[in-house]
C-alpha cells in the first residue's frame, strides 16, 4: 500500500511539473508560437492574393460548360477557361467515354467559335494563355513528343499560327 501511494505521488508531482499553469478563472491556454512555426508561415505566405471571379465571369464559364454538355462533352478542368480574356478555351472529353479523345472548344467572350480540329486528340492540354491568343500542347506518337500550337483571335475567328499535327499522329489510342 505504501508503494502504491509513493507511485501515485510521483505521478502527481510529474504532472504538476509539466502541466501548463492556468490563470485564475481562465480556461483558455495562453501559448506563445514557437519560432519554427512562425518562420514556416512567413515562408509560405503569398505576396498578393489574386481576386476571384465576379458573378458575370462565373456565369460566362458556366455557359461555356453548358455548351460543352449540349454537344455531349465534359471538361476535366474548368479553370482552363479564362473569363478575363477575349479568346477563351475549354478542353472537352466525351461524356462517358474516357478514351474518346479531347477537343479544344474556342469562345470569344460568350460566343462559341468552334473546335480546334475535325478529329479528337489523345493528349491535349492548355500550355499558355494571353488575352487574344493561346497555346495548346498536342501529344503525338511516332516519335512520342509534345507539339505546341499557337492560336490567335483575328476578326472574330480563331486561326492556328502553327500547323496542327496530323490526325494519325495525335490519334486516340485503341
Amino acid at each position: 500500500m505504501l508503494a502504491t501511494a509513493a507511485f501515485l505521488g510521483v505521478g502527481v508531482a510529474a504532472y504538476k511539473m509539466i502541466a501548463p499553469e492556468h490563470e485564475a478563472g481562465s480556461a483558455a491556454l495562453n501559448l506563445a508560437p514557437t519560432p519554427a512555426a512562425t518562420h514556416h508561415k512567413a515562408i509560405h505566405r503569398p505576396a498578393h492574393k489574386p481576386a476571384g471571379l465576379t458573378k458575370a465571369q462565373k456565369a460566362a464559364r458556366t455557359a461555356a460548360v453548358a455548351e460543352l454538355r449540349r454537344q455531349g462533352y465534359t471538361t476535366p478542368k474548368a479553370s482552363d477557361y479564362d473569363p478575363r480574356a477575349t479568346l477563351r478555351v475549354m478542353i472537352g472529353r466525351p461524356v462517358g467515354d474516357a478514351g474518346g479523345g479531347s477537343y479544344a472548344f474556342f469562345f470569344a467572350k460568350r460566343r462559341f467559335l468552334g473546335r480546334d480540329a475535325l478529329s479528337p486528340t489523345a493528349k491535349l492540354r492548355l500550355a499558355g494563355h494571353g488575352r487574344h491568343n493561346l497555346t495548346l500542347a498536342y501529344g503525338t506518337c511516332c516519335p512520342a513528343r509534345t507539339v505546341k500550337v499557337r492560336f490567335r483571335l483575328e476578326n472574330g475567328s480563331v486561326h492556328a499560327r502553327d500547323p496542327i499535327p496530323d490526325s494519325y499522329l495525335r490519334s486516340v489510342r485503341r
